[in-house]
């Protein structure tokens, strides 16, 4: 395992190779963590980078942001893009850290591989906290794969965040899979966080079928957010996340 400081921010850069390619992840490192670490799962198209600031803010509760295959500096191999090859990315930081029990945290796209993660064994998860996104995978149709790379995210376009075949690939080898069943058989402590503005992917029919189908889950709106829960104040989503796990899991 490579570890490299980033900066002066106090957050480390690590690598593993046991998923079988090479997977970027930043930690703040702590040492003595105030309860259970927290794993987040970015977006499609992420740095770990763009969370620097949230690993800062969530101290001292030891936070790590992983970078799943073909995103930042992540080997990106010609293959190997399904739900799975990414859940096994995530499985392959916390096997490395040694970390058996977690809160799980997810943004957009980096939900449905967290999810096989989760469902993997629940009994890991002490919290999950979805941040707009469906209980599902979906089905993505390869044919619109060149517009998402000509697409921008955050003001940079997409095929200068990740290399084309890894969105061609992941299109590729995506299926359409409702997973509301079997998230709500787990029982886990779950907040789900949606926006207002247009754009978001959770509307209130979506938000609904959260509060419905898996019941005993908290539903969060971050008033003036769109899809991008981090655009505008970065961190009330990490505050919501924080906020939720003091009162659901005290202690943990």
């Amino acid at each position: 395992m490579t570890v490299r400081r980033v900066a002066t921010s106090g957050v480390v850069e690590r690598f593993t190779r046991r998923s079988g390619v090479s997977i970027r992840y930043l930690d703040n490192a702590r040492e003595e963590s105030a309860g259970l670490p927290l794993l987040f799962s970015p977006g499609l198209t992420d740095f770990a980078d763009e969370y620097v600031e949230m690993l800062q803010s969530l101290s001292p509760r030891r936070t790590i942001v992983v970078e799943v295959r073909g995103r930042g500096g992540s080997e990106a191999p010609s293959t190997g893009y399904t739900a799975a090859d990414h859940a096994r990315d995530l499985q392959a930081v916390l096997d490395e850290e040694g970390i058996d029990r977690f809160h799980l945290m997810t943004f957009s796209r980096g939900t449905t591989w967290a999810l096989d993660l989760f469902l993997a064994d629940p009994s890991r998860v002490a919290t999950l906290s979805v941040g707009d996104y469906w209980a599902a995978e979906k089905g993505l149709d390869d044919s619109i794969a060149q517009w998402m790379l000509a697409s921008r995210f955050r003001g940079r376009p997409v095929a200068d965040r990740v290399q084309p075949h890894v969105i061609t690939e992941l299109y590729r080898a995506s299926v359409e899979r409702d997973l509301f069943d079997d998230i709500a058989a787990t029982g886990t402590p779950m907040l789900v966080v949606g926006g207002t503005e247009e754009g978001r992917l959770l509307d209130e029919a979506q938000l609904e079928l959260w509060r419905t189908r898996v019941p005993g889950s908290e539903v969060a709106i971050l008033d003036g957010s769109a899809h991008d829960l981090f655009r505008g104040d970065r961190l009330a989503y990490p505050r919501l996340v924080a906020d939720f796990i003091a009162r659901r899991t005290p202690g943990l």
